[in-house]
């Protein structure tokens, strides 16, 4: 694991050892959400900004969050829409 960035947030984050194949996913889920949905997303998974920020902003930072934190949330929302 990279020991840079990534000592900053969980071992379990997808910055630093998520192979291409696992980061084309996140980016196929996040694609699926719109820009309030990735904002929700974002800070349930405890990643917090200082007001509101444009998409990329949030699209940036969703690679720092827990794998479990993100698929569990992201679930939700995208299971909130049936």
């Amino acid at each position: 694991m990279n020991k840079g960035h990534s000592k900053y947030h969980s071992e379990n984050a997808f910055c630093g050892d998520a192979g291409p194949e696992e980061m084309a996913h996140l980016q196929e889920l996040i694609a699926k959400l719109s820009d309030e949905e990735l904002k929700s997303l974002v800070e349930n998974v405890g990643i917090y900004f200082m007001g509101d920020q444009p998409r990329e902003e949030y699209e940036m930072v969703i690679d720092e969050a827990a794998r479990e934190d993100f698929y569990r949330e992201c679930n939700k929302i995208l299971k909130s829409r049936t």
